[in-house]
């Protein structure tokens, strides 16, 4: 791409310099339109912003490899090296499950145990687990625009400070 440079790609650059405050805010069943189906646009979300990836129809688009992260916060997925929920998705499926911050096991606590089985939580997430996804937010960064800021839909309130 020719507007790579030594300082970055004009991607990188837009995203450095963006208000976040002027963003719209986007709810995670707001987000979920921006499927390429719903809504001809195609945004992926990462840590709580959301990215336009329209331009990679042949990676993002309908029936596209990546059309399963579309539309949600991926988070959890990227940082579990998953394309989908199936079952509960937890760190007992990873080798280093003992390196845990110790958020609680899930046991009588419900609403944690729910959250693993979502695409964005990442509270339990490892120190190795954070690193994949602070990885996968430079590679969006570089390529994509941010274009909006997930809100958490049950209290709408920002997990952006």
């Amino acid at each position: 791409m020719s507007g790579e440079n030594s300082e970055g790609t004009d991607f990188e650059t837009y995203n450095d310099n963006i208000d976040i405050k002027s963003l719209p805010i986007l709810t995670r069943s707001q987000l979920s339109l921006y499927n390429g189906e719903d809504k001809s646009q195609i945004y992926v979300a990462i840590r709580g912003y959301a990215y336009d990836v329209s331009e990679n129809t042949k990676s993002y688009g309908p029936g596209r490899s990546y059309h399963k992260l579309v539309g949600k916060d991926v988070s959890r997925l990227l940082g579990l090296n998953r394309l989908t929920i199936t079952g509960s998705i937890n760190n007992s499926d990873n080798s280093d499950n003992n390196n845990s911050n110790g958020n609680g096991n899930g046991n009588g606590e419900g609403s944690e145990s729910n959250l693993k089985e979502t695409t964005w939580y990442t509270d339990d997430f490892t120190d190795k687990e954070n690193e994949i996804v602070d990885r996968w937010v430079l590679f969006f960064r570089k390529r994509y625009k941010i274009v909006g800021v997930v809100v958490d839909h049950d209290t709408g309130t920002s997990s952006i400070v």
